[in-house]
């Protein structure tokens, strides 16, 4: 399913090199919720009707950023790898995926630092719950959301975030906001995409906080911390 196997490296050297672009990943909340199930994610999150039509328009859009899965040999993708197939086929998208764990890959490695001196060559704005304030790392700017359901508050988001590419040069958005990061990248592409970068970099800050959330975030532990 993977056909753009990107390391962090590529897109750390984009950083570096002041390019645009834009990175939206897909895990299986994603999925459950586009595919019309009920219920919420991990972290609490509810499968809004709304959110699911908004991460359907983003696969039948498919606008040229770049959109990342796990491998399939990743659990969570195997367990719903059918799933997935049956969306994407329903749909009728042709979307060539890039790799959604470089992050975790990077984290674990004991890379952080690259990608934190990368994004702070950027002016560096990060669009999170309120925890990611004690990140140790320079920002330039702060879109809060809410830790639960964040989704009811995406126009509001979406609003900041636009004043905020126009307050600032060379905007770097680093997005960790659960299923609704999806809808909002792919929302707002076509207004801020070419002057600004917006990644979603998943849950890869929590345990840097002090609140890990994810069974990875122990080998973090191990490298990081």
């Amino acid at each position: 399913m993977i056909t753009q196997d990107n390391k962090a490296g590529f897109y750390i050297d984009k950083l570096y090199n002041k390019e645009h672009f834009s990175f939206t990943r897909w895990g299986d909340g994603e999925w459950l919720c586009a595919s019309g199930q009920r219920g919420e994610n991990c972290d609490g999150h509810q499968y809004f009707p709304e959110l699911g039509n908004g991460l359907r328009a983003a696969l039948i859009n498919n606008k040229p950023y770049y959109k990342a899965i796990w491998p399939t040999t990743h659990l969570q993708i195997q367990k719903n790898l059918s799933l997935i197939q049956r969306v994407i086929d329903n749909l009728g998208c042709s979307i060539k995926w890039a790799n959604a764990i470089v992050w975790e890959d990077l984290v674990i490695r004991g890379g952080i630092d690259k990608l934190k001196k990368a994004l702070e060559t950027r002016n560096f704005v990060i669009v999170s719950n309120a925890p990611k304030r004690q990140l140790q790392i320079k920002y330039v700017d702060f879109i809060e959301v809410p830790t639960i359901n964040c989704f009811l508050e995406k126009d509001r988001i979406k609003s900041e975030m636009i004043n905020v590419s126009s307050k600032y040069e060379d905007v770097v958005f680093g997005l960790s906001a659960s299923m609704m990061t999806n809808v909002i990248v792919d929302e707002l592409y076509d207004s801020i995409g070419s002057n600004s970068t917006m990644i979603d970099f998943g849950s890869i800050w929590d345990v840097f906080v002090g609140n890990p959330t994810r069974s990875y975030h122990r080998e973090y532990l191990k490298t990081c911390l």
